[in-house]
């Protein structure tokens, strides 16, 4: 899954043994005297009050407490009322069998006793709550019958929600692949991610958006790679990078702007492949290929204009031991050390204007030359 909600745990993560029966040891311990008072309450009110969610010690049947109990039909499937315990003699599941099939509400808990999932099992689909261990929702949807000795598959709408029982992340499903509509939102309501899906990969238009709901970024796909028209913004939504995608490369011209709106470079592509850089406005480096600078230069209007620098090749990233100011632990940070200016000066309308300083690789000034709008007069 490409879009991952850091804040939620999926359902298969907190639900890995739900529908595996087996998982769990149980004594074939019938009860002498058995008398069943079966709890079944409305999907709506579990979901709407989390307070009075059923315990496992609230719908044990009654008889012998921790001891499994179940039937078997003429047949040998199961048949009637099956409950299963943790090892530790804690309710793990109960719910009732019709000639081996599971039908109606069945109970799932936690260890502890707390109510772990509520499902529903109809003629065409099984409906799914499935709660965490401090009693908050995580997470609401359906699922597909299963096929044979297979698990069942997620179908339709799913949400997941926070620690507060908030919904975060919405996903659809079709026979357990993700497919069409999907959205995640913050702690706030406010969307972070929208698209969707087409058997299990994105297509169509996806949007990233900033914490303020302004659109971040626009990007569209076709059958999960990058095609068409894709847009990012400034945080004040002015365009920021603009530019096409021809099966996942980049192509054509592409645009980058400050900003202000001005334009402030245009690359030109061919599927992929960087053919020219044309410089326009702002400030740009070049580096060496472990990030180092090279040289940094300012353009206006595609001219030279301002400050440059130029870099020896020389210097390394080391890591570096610090205190952390407020907490005062001590922390490891990335910085660059040993590097060298090789040559500075400043450009005016694309011409060398003023003083331009040449240093050897200690750093010492080796030579001075003055200039006077591109004229060398000293």
């Amino acid at each position: 899954m490409e879009c991952k909600n850091t804040g939620l745990r999926t359902v298969a993560e907190t639900n890995e043994c739900l529908f595996s029966f087996s998982n769990y040891d149980y004594m074939k311990v019938l009860f002498s005297i058995i008398k069943l008072f079966i709890v079944f309450l409305p999907l709506n009110s579990v979901f709407s009050q989390p307070g009075n969610l059923p315990s496992a010690n609230s719908s044990m049947p009654i008889g012998d407490a921790g001891v499994d109990y179940n039937l078997f039909d003429s047949k040998g499937e199961k048949e009637g009322l099956w409950i299963r315990v943790w090892p530790s003699g804690s309710l793990y599941y109960k719910g009732t069998f019709v000639s081996g099939k599971p039908e109606g509400e069945f109970l799932y808990f936690y260890d502890n006793g707390k109510l772990m999932s509520v499902l529903h099992h109809m003629t065409d689909k099984i409906s799914a709550i499935h709660f965490r261990p401090n009693g908050s929702l995580q997470a609401s949807g359906f699922y597909n019958h299963p096929v044979g000795d297979a698990d069942p598959t997620k179908e339709g709408s799913w949400g997941y929600f926070d620690e507060n029982s908030v919904k975060r992340r919405h996903e659809s499903y079709s026979y357990g692949v993700l497919d069409g509509e999907f959205w995640v939102v913050d702690s706030k309501g406010r969307k972070v991610e929208e698209g969707s899906y087409l058997n299990g990969v994105k297509d169509g238009t996806w949007c990233s958006y900033y914490e303020n709901g302004k659109l971040r970024q626009s990007v569209n796909y076709s059958k999960g790679e990058l095609e068409g028209e894709f847009v990012s913004y400034h945080l004040n939504s002015n365009i920021r990078i603009q530019g096409q995608y021809l099966e996942g490369h980049e192509d054509g011209s592409w645009k980058t702007y400050l900003e202000d709106g001005s334009t402030e470079m245009i690359i030109k592509y061919s599927f992929g492949k960087r053919l020219k850089e044309i410089r326009i406005n702002g400030t740009f480096e070049d580096t060496y290929p472990d990030g180092r600078s090279m040289s940094e230069y300012s353009y206006t209007d595609k001219e030279l204009d301002g400050p440059y620098r130029i870099w020896f090749d020389c210097g390394e990233y080391v890591i570096e031991v610090f205190t952390d100011e407020e907490t005062g632990e001590q922390l490891q940070r990335r910085v660059l050390s040993g590097t060298q200016v090789k040559e500075e000066g400043e450009y005016i309308n694309g011409k060398l204007d003023g003083p331009r300083f040449f240093y050897d690789i200690k750093g010492k000034l080796v030579k001075k030359e003055v200039y006077e709008n591109g004229v060398l007069v000293d």
